[in-house]
């Protein structure tokens, strides 16, 4: 419970009722911070032999209730939450049937062929669509919805994992053609475009559009090179300091942990699969966060420094908010970087809502100096900043962190 009292000095006084014995990160107001303005942003062929039979326990066939957990290795349900694995992977049966799917033409016919029995016709009846439109799937010219797809796979005994092997590309029934690899696996990519869904991305949560917005240039070019990477994909859309992209994107990423939109609401933590990646993918995740949402503190007539993290949600998720803090707190403490403790910033009132803005900071300079070389920001206002600050640290702290970093990375 967390009643704010505004001053006349235009700061906050918080006081907060410990609820619970097990919270772990309590709610602190940071009472010397000046209430300076901030932006506020809302969320915006091989055999074709079966080698696995089992594999097609896919949840859309098995139950429609079910969770998209069942049945598959690649979410773990503890704690009632989808959390991802050290192992995630990520299926074509995993995504929603809004999906549709190429597939070689010889696998197709064969598929085909092997779920009719040679009677087309009645495999239309069964899968309950027209006996021209199997007949144009069988010949390879459109492409096949996701829930059909598993559905012919089932009535033919095949398998899920030969089929998804022969998958040329996915689309939305209007998107355009992604040619994306399965199974899609963690990577650098990846983690730095979950981490701009938590910062200045948006998945719309009907449609399931991603969408990316920075007035840094090169934070764009980032965005394209890594949704080419992964999708092969170019923006639907484009403007100044926007781009748009397929649905197929938005689900992806939403699957491997981001945001939906509004996420001034979402309770979303790091996902598992990052907090147990590699260096790399750590690296990547921290990076887009501190890229979108941080803020270099650098004046040039003082000594004033220092590194923040902001989080806005809706007031009601505040402590959620701190949590998330806190994961991101001991994600930075492997990298030798120190912060203090999750802080309330203030709140603010926006269309008769109540919402907190929350921060982590990094005021030292060891870990300012470790931050600089080993997470790193892309080139930019806040990384020019950044810079001038690490060139005032002392020459034997920067060679130090220096050497040990180029020794860590080889």
């Amino acid at each position: 419970m967390i009643a704010a009292i505004p001053l006349d000095t235009g700061h906050l006084h918080v006081n907060y009722l410990k609820e619970s014995s097990n919270a772990i990160y309590p709610l602190r107001a940071h009472a010397e911070l000046p209430n300076y303005d901030f932006p506020f942003h809302e969320g915006r062929l091989s055999s074709l032999k079966s080698i696995m039979q089992s594999r097609l326990t896919c949840p859309s066939l098995q139950n429609k209730n079910s969770s998209i957990n069942e049945g598959i290795l690649t979410f773990d349900k503890s704690s009632g939450e989808k959390k991802m694995k050290k192992d995630f992977e990520l299926h074509f049966w995993d995504l929603s049937e809004r999906l549709r799917y190429k597939i070689e033409d010889k696998l197709m016919r064969f598929l085909f062929d092997q779920a009719s029995g040679g009677n087309l016709k009645s495999l239309a009846t069964k899968l309950n669509v027209s006996y021209p439109f199997i007949c144009q799937l069988r010949r390879g010219l459109y492409s096949i919805p996701s829930k059909l797809l598993i559905e012919a796979a089932k009535t033919a005994n095949e398998d899920l994992i030969v089929i998804e092997k022969h998958i040329e590309y996915a689309r939305t029934r209007h998107g355009n053609i992604s040619k994306i690899n399965f199974p899609i696996v963690p990577s650098k990519a990846m983690a730095s475009l979950v981490g701009h869904v938590f910062g200045d991305g948006y998945i719309g949560k009907k449609k399931r559009q991603f969408e990316y917005c920075n007035d840094n240039p090169n934070l764009l070019n980032e965005i394209r090179e890594y949704v080419r990477e992964i999708f092969g994909l170019e923006p639907m859309t484009e403007r100044q300091n926007r781009l748009g992209y397929s649905t197929i994107v938005g689900e992806v990423l939403e699957k491997f942990g981001a945001h939906l939109a509004p996420k001034i609401y979402s309770e979303k933590r790091i996902p598992n699969w990052i907090k147990n990646g590699s260096t790399e993918i750590k690296v990547a995740f921290i990076k887009a966060l501190f890229d979108d949402d941080g803020s270099v503190m650098y004046s040039k007539n003082y000594n004033a420094k220092g590194i923040n993290f902001y989080q806005i949600r809706d007031k009601s998720k505040l402590q959620s908010s701190h949590k998330f803090l806190g994961e991101l707190k001991e994600l930075l403490k492997e990298f030798n970087i120190m912060t203090g403790e999750p802080h309330l910033r203030k709140f603010y009132s926006i269309n008769g809502e109540e919402h907190a803005i929350s921060y982590i900071n990094i005021t030292d300079f060891k870990s300012i100096v470790n931050f600089y070389y080993s997470i790193g920001l892309t080139n930019g206002e806040k990384f020019n900043k950044l810079k001038k600050i690490v060139e005032r640290a002392p020459d034997n702290l920067k060679k130090m962190l220096e050497v040990k970093t180029k020794i860590e990375q080889a």
